[in-house]
């Protein structure tokens, strides 16, 4: 196929401002509003935010947890518990002895494996959240604590005799 000069022309132009209209069309930082959120200089990081923060382990022998239900179904009290695996947002806890309480907070518990309490033994999942912000920033202060939702409750490990 052959093109005269005059439709190879046109082509080269039109393809010539194909690519350098979108280019002028983005605007320089002096273009944005004042208020934008692109001048402010802070990042989204800085803002607080919920991670996951979940650890786990057995209820504490030497330490009696004191964790009662309340008539609305909320539980409130002292867990204390030997913490052995945890996420990332909870690794200072990992082998440390916690103590937790709760204080009618929307606390729920769920026993599995036929487990009615939190007697001595006991494997425990403590699930939650912690407020949190990226490391450059400035730290939360008062330091934030953990807010837990949901501690599941699952029979003592059982050792086999070999």
């Amino acid at each position: 196929m052959k093109f005269s000069p005059r439709v190879g022309t046109m082509l080269a132009v039109a393809g010539a401002l194909a690519v350098a209209v979108p280019a002028a069309a983005h605007p320089t930082s002096s273009d944005h509003p004042s208020g934008s959120s692109h001048s402010s200089g802070k990042s989204h990081k800085c803002k607080p935010h919920n991670v996951a923060y979940t650890e786990s382990g057995v209820v504490d022998a030497a330490t009696a947890s004191t964790l009662t239900q309340n008539s609305d179904g909320t539980w409130s009290g002292t867990l204390v518990v030997d913490v052995t695996r945890t996420n990332h947002a909870a690794k200072a806890d990992k082998g440390q002895t916690v103590s937790y309480s709760f204080d009618a907070a929307k606390l729920r518990v769920r026993f599995d494996g036929g487990t009615t309490g939190f007697t001595a033994g006991e494997r425990v999942r403590l699930i939650g959240k912690l407020a949190t912000v990226a490391k450059k920033c400035t730290a939360l202060s008062p330091a934030a604590t953990p807010v837990f939702r949901m501690v599941v409750v699952h029979p003592a490990a059982t050792t086999s005799g070999s």
